[in-house]
């Protein structure tokens, strides 16, 4: 595996470009308002006769805050009567939703995003879990995951969502650094934080991930290197990296909050990025893939390399072919050979749900050449690895000739040592790894058509 001492600055600077993070493809841009509620009906009869399982997302949307750095999206409010309503609409749609789905297909995966789900209280939590539960058919191997703010989440939340069946959490972190956390609206003491994720191992939660930022304002080399010191001495088993997207022209609180003189040079930047990737492997993590590690025997890691890993909107996944269904506002499903997004506000939402209908404000239908292309670009993202073979039986094509102008492309790639090309396989190199959203969008139809609808994506390192 590369390290700090072999990963070259020159190829970190050159490949820091503006590209998609591929959670999905035809990436989000590309969906329309013609895709509606007929669409999505119609993707899940479709899904109902081929009974292929499920992953559920909830999205829970209310923060007491508003962290200067975020670009999720989220309701602020102190108020918890806000979630009442919300959660009415959210049990409305499970339970219009649910009828529609065959009970023979199982869910493999459930987890609650947001905002920050433990602004719920714990009544409201278990209401949802037992809508949850009255209309799907839970599998007994169900991965059953929610996204923790430690400033705000319990002890009795803990025990409450292990007694729901909870066995993952992904702790928001960012950073230990008091200067950063001031300058991101996110106080968030070290020992509070591992107080709670120890409670959490105690309460049996097999999986935990903790999420790290690096190029927020005021960090350095020296004040990340303490977090990940902090962080390895808790010992999570995934370890989310992200790159800070600052983009103050789509958010305006960042424009607001965030000082653009405070945040790290890009030679910083890399030298922190270096640094983890360097501790994080020499301390017994894999580097997945993108901004993700897991511990060897994690079962990511061994996915991994054994090729059987898989991606969707939640991250990398050891679950293959289930449909995604989402629930709230702006959450994304994705079943069958369609995307469709709900719709973005809460009176909108409401009063859709109310009709009873699909609250869906926007999707896309994949055509041919984007489900070949979703399939290369996962094969990549997840694997590292593509044979044309596979490609062209699959959809009857001839490689070469229908990705002309792409393996052409590919060819600088080859010179920097990011992958290999073979008569049949497109490798990724190890070095490639560091590399795999600038390999993927090479195969991007839109990103590289002036038929594409663009828009501003964060740097990729």
């Amino acid at each position: 595996m590369q390290t700090k001492s072999n990963l070259n600055k020159e190829l970190l600077h050159k490949y820091s470009v503006s590209i998609p993070r591929y959670t999905s493809y035809p990436t989000a841009p590309q969906w329309n308002e013609d895709f509606t509620e007929n669409d999505f009906l119609k993707a899940n009869e479709v899904a109902n006769k081929v009974k292929s399982p499920i992953s559920l997302y909830f999205h829970l949307p209310f923060c007491e805050e508003h962290c200067n750095f975020c670009a999720c999206n989220v309701v602020i409010s102190k108020k918890k009567e806000i979630v009442g309503p919300y959660l009415a609409r959210i049990i409305k749609e499970i339970n219009h939703t649910g009828k529609l789905i065959s009970k023979e297909r199982k869910v493999e995966q459930i987890h609650l995003g947001g905002g920050t789900p433990t602004f719920f209280s714990l009544d409201e939590l278990s209401q949802l879990f037992g809508a949850i539960e009255q209309n799907f058919t839970l599998s007994d191997t169900c991965e059953t995951g929610i996204e923790i703010d430690p400033r705000v989440t319990k002890f009795e939340h803990i025990e409450t969502l292990s007694q729901l069946g909870f066995n993952r959490l992904s702790m928001g972190i960012q950073d230990f650094d008091p200067k950063v956390q001031k300058a991101i609206n996110r106080i968030q003491p070290y020992d509070e934080t591992k107080e709670l994720f120890t409670y959490a191992r105690d309460h049996g939660f097999m999986s935990i991930n903790v999420d790290l930022i690096y190029g927020l304002p005021y960090q350095t080399l020296e004040s990340f290197k303490r977090t990940i010191d902090l962080i390895l001495a808790i010992d999570p088993d995934r370890i989310a990296l992200f790159h800070y997207a600052h983009l103050p022209e789509l958010l305006p609180h960042q424009a607001k909050y965030i000082e653009e003189k405070a945040l790290p040079s890009s030679d910083i930047k890399i030298e922190i990025f270096q640094y983890a990737v360097d501790v994080l492997t020499k301390s017994g993590f894999v580097f997945i893939g993108l901004d993700h590690f897991a511990k060897e025997n994690d079962e990511l890691a061994i996915a991994r390399k054994n090729n059987t890993l898989h991606r969707n909107f939640q991250g990398y996944t050891t679950k293959s072919s289930c449909d995604l269904y989402g629930f709230g506002i702006t959450a994304i499903s994705n079943i069958q050979n369609s995307f469709s997004q709900n719709l973005k506000k809460l009176n909108p939402y409401y009063e859709e749900v109310d009709k009873g209908k699909a609250p869906v404000f926007k999707g896309i239908y994949l055509n041919k050449d984007d489900m070949i292309r979703k399939e290369i670009i996962m094969k990549i993202l997840c694997n590292g690895v593509l044979l044309k073979d596979e490609i062209e039986s699959k959809y009857k094509i001839e490689f070469n000739k229908y990705f002309l102008s792409e393996l052409d492309k590919l060819k600088n790639l080859v010179t920097d040592g990011l992958v290999e090309l073979h008569k049949n396989t497109i490798n990724v190199t190890q070095l490639g790894q560091f590399f795999l959203r600038n390999i993927a969008c090479v195969f991007d139809y839109y990103l590289n058509s002036s038929e594409g609808k663009q828009k501003i994506f964060s740097k990729s390192i």
